[in-house]
């Protein structure tokens, strides 16, 4: 299970020194790391600088605006995943949050702010950073077993096949030199015999040549399955990984083909975990999942009537068009979880169930 930290770095842009002053004093009281900038040009170097986990960002600032800050950072591959949260005092606050979301803010805060609130926002964006910081660690290190597996397997089977070739000659030439051995006259018969003494010998070699390569493959073949077995291990482990939000609440990231058997490992991962750590809120994701059938929609849907029994509610969030018609096509009854489109939604309404 991931390890998320309730801090992080936090970069904030305020051309009014009051404001920044009051931020800086809130969050680092909290444990925050703070950077400061009171201008967008500044603000965008430090985010490339220091790379912190969320920045909080004013609308209204002399020089570039919030908005172009916002546009800057979003547009430059360096930046464009750090999250941001406008800061406004402006009555337009629904013009201003409709077109900050369209620059690719996640949130928005009105001033004057509650310190309680500010401290929610940040914490949930930030712990969502580093989520995905971990979850994109977790997908390099499972890219790199595998190829180290494959590595290895390529290398076993050129040891093997270059093994092979040797014997395969070996054995040739021994069938080389019995024919030309059948076909000497008596009157080579003691140089047969000494030759047919050498033949023994490189048979008895061979023989000790081949047992010992019968006992290399049963060596490789036992190697070769623990190794598939330990990667087979951890590999099903990443693929159901149980990612804390709160003490109440779990995130379990779902990525790619979900078959019958990885479905019913989500399910026995879920029910262990609500059962161990007294979860309420269990939140499913399956944005990254390409397809889903009848079995595994069924499975899910177990999943949350179990989990219902143990007392946790269930979230189902990412679900595309696509799924979604999938799931209507094969009848599957919704009504008895929760569903969400987005994981920051889902995070969210979890959010406000366990309050």
């Amino acid at each position: 299970m991931t390890n998320v930290s309730d801090t992080g770095t936090v970069l904030i842009v305020d051309d009014e020194p009051r404001n920044l002053r009051l931020l800086r004093d809130n969050l680092s009281g909290w444990g925050f790391e703070i950077a400061a900038a009171t201008n967008g040009l500044r603000a965008i170097q430090l985010a490339k600088d220091v790379a912190p986990d969320l920045i909080l960002l004013d609308v209204k600032m002399e020089g570039i605006d919030g908005f172009e800050t916002c546009r800057r950072l979003k547009t430059d591959p360096a930046t464009s995943d750090i999250p941001v949260i406008f800061m406004t005092a402006s009555t337009e606050m629904s013009a201003d949050k409709v077109k900050g979301l369209n620059l690719g803010a996640v949130d928005f805060l009105l001033k004057p702010f509650q310190s309680e609130e500010l401290l929610a926002r940040v914490r949930v964006q930030t712990k969502l950073r580093q989520l995905m910081k971990s979850l994109a660690a977790q997908v390099e290190e499972r890219v790199a077993a595998e190829a180290a597996l494959q590595t290895l397997t390529h290398e076993l089977e050129r040891r093997v096949a270059a093994r092979t070739a040797e014997l395969e000659r070996a054995l040739s030439e021994l069938t080389q030199a019995q024919a030309a051995l059948r076909g000497s006259n008596e009157q080579l018969e003691t140089e047969v015999a000494r030759q047919t003494e050498e033949l023994r010998r490189t048979n008895e070699r061979l023989t000790l040549e081949l047992t010992e390569r019968e006992r290399a493959e049963l060596a490789r073949a036992a190697l070769q399955e623990e190794i598939i077995r330990a990667q087979k291990e951890r590999l099903a482990e990443l693929s159901t990984p149980l990612i804390p939000i709160t003490e109440r609440i779990m995130v379990m990231p779902l990525i790619g083909t979900i078959d019958a058997s990885r479905a019913q490992q989500a399910l026995e991962a879920a029910l262990s975990c609500v059962h161990t750590n007294r979860t309420d809120v269990v939140i499913i994701d399956v944005t990254g999942v390409r397809l889903i059938d009848t079995a595994v929609a069924t499975t899910l849907m177990g999943t949350a009537a179990a989990l219902r029994l143990l007392g946790a509610t269930t979230v189902i969030t990412g679900l595309r068009p696509e799924l979604a018609q999938t799931l209507v096509s094969l009848e599957i009854d919704l009504s008895t979880v929760v569903t969400r489109g987005t994981l920051r939604s889902g995070i969210d309404y979890a959010l406000r169930q366990v309050r």
